[in-house]
């Protein structure tokens, strides 16, 4: 029973990750925009003054750390950090600091869109599906008991 419920309760918690992920990334896009606005901020900096917030960022300075390239960089974190979003937050890293001071903010506007589109998203199916999971979780071990029993 214990073994069912922990399954349903891991699903719901996957659910919940990504929620704050994308949470953290929005309030990165946020923080990217002001400092690119205001500061004119490198690309690099944004990342290292950023990167406890999310694990991507911590990932990407890493690489940018040991030498690599920030599009090389971003991409591999993204690729290893991501999640369901990796091609979102892939994607954002390849235009950033790739054009001029009103390019990189249009570029931000969008991504935060996009990425408030699946917040919400995410939001509705952690609403939905995570009390359904610890439900179906507990009810699947009630009934593997019962069998057993």
């Amino acid at each position: 029973m214990a073994a069912c419920a922990g399954i349903g309760l891991v699903e719901s918690h996957k659910l919940k990750e990504r929620t704050v992920f994308l949470e953290g990334f929005i309030a990165f896009l946020n923080y990217s925009e002001s400092h690119i606005r205001y500061g004119m901020c490198p690309v690099q900096e944004l990342i290292f003054s950023c990167r406890r917030q999310l694990p991507v960022l911590e990932a990407c300075a890493g690489y940018l750390e040991e030498g690599l390239a920030f599009p090389q960089a971003w991409s591999r974190s993204a690729n290893e950090k991501g999640g369901k979003d990796s091609k979102l937050i892939r994607e954002f890293g390849f235009g950033l600091g790739a054009t001029d001071l009103e390019g990189q903010l249009t570029h931000i506007r969008l991504y935060q869109k996009l990425t408030a589109d699946r917040l919400r998203q995410a939001q509705d199916c952690l609403e939905k599906k995570g009390k359904l999971y610890r439900q179906l979780g507990v009810l699947g071990g009630i009934s593997v008991a019962l069998v057993l029993w």
